[in-house]
């Protein structure tokens, strides 16, 4: 019989085919740069570039991607809070449920790029406009995903909790939200990436007005100023905060669902 592996074992099984990929995708950026667009770094900067940029404007760069952090994290924290209380609402009556979701809906189907210059007017050119952006993006998938993980709890369990005379708040606690956490998760994940791209739109719409502020007013500037390589570091940094939500919310997730649910054995 195996032995169980180690954690640093695991850790490096789980992430060497992720490193590997790194690597490679870092050749073929260098090879494009040095050969398809060579003496075009304008259009399309190489790696060595953009790690230039990054050291130029440490401090631009750090400062920007911590005021994109606190938005995307408010925008997220409070699309949560209001999506799965929503969910838990809607889960408690059909009718509820048939008059609310469309316009849940409704709110995932409106194009945020078109919505966020009134939520600007409305809020103001400032962070706050940023963070609600940020949450209108994130709270769908939440509601969806929460709602369905309370309606697809076991009948039978549901009907043994009935026999047991359980109140129905003790069956939501007990039964309903524990059956219904990895659909909650899922929903979590799917809207991590979404609360950023929301704070990196909204950052876009107040950019023109204002040189002091997160990745995406900095995007708009680099952008302006023809700085490729710098435009580059901006998104790339845009994108692992995005994975940076999505790897707390997995984390959390694996902690919470570990010892008992199949996804997460």
């Amino acid at each position: 019989m195996s032995e169980a592996r180690s954690p640093a074992r695991e850790a490096l099984a789980a992430g060497l085919p992720v490193a590997l990929v790194a690597v490679l995708a870092l050749a073929a950026w260098w090879l494009l740069s040095a050969t398809v667009y060579a003496g075009k770094a304008y259009l399309f900067p190489g790696p060595q570039a953009v790690g230039a940029a990054v050291v130029e404007n440490a401090t631009t760069l750090g400062v920007a991607t911590l005021i994109t952090l606190k938005e995307a994290s408010l925008g997220y924290l409070a699309a949560i809070v209001i999506g799965v209380l929503l969910a838990a609402v809607m889960s408690q009556s059909r009718l509820i449920e048939r008059s609310l979701y469309p316009y849940a809906v409704l709110l995932q189907t409106v194009p945020v790029v078109a919505v966020a210059p009134l939520i600007v007017l409305w809020f103001g050119y400032n962070e706050l406009s940023v963070v609600v952006i940020s949450f209108v993006m994130a709270l769908f998938p939440i509601v969806n995903n929460t709602l369905l993980g309370l309606r697809s709890t076991s009948r039978t369990l549901v009907e043994l909790f009935a026999l047991h005379n359980k109140s129905r708040v003790t069956g939501f606690w007990k039964l309903r939200l524990p059956s219904a956490l990895p659909s909650i998760f899922a929903g979590l994940r799917i809207s991590a990436g979404l609360s950023v791209i929301g704070a990196i739109v909204g950052e876009f719409i107040i950019g023109s007005g204002n040189t002091q502020g997160g990745l995406g007013v900095q995007i708009v500037f680099a952008q302006g100023r023809m700085y490729t390589a710098l435009l580059f570091a901006e998104v790339i940094a845009a994108t692992l905060l995005g994975f940076l939500f999505f790897l707390v919310v997995s984390v959390i997730g694996r902690m919470l669902l570990r010892h008992w649910h199949e996804s997460a054995l």
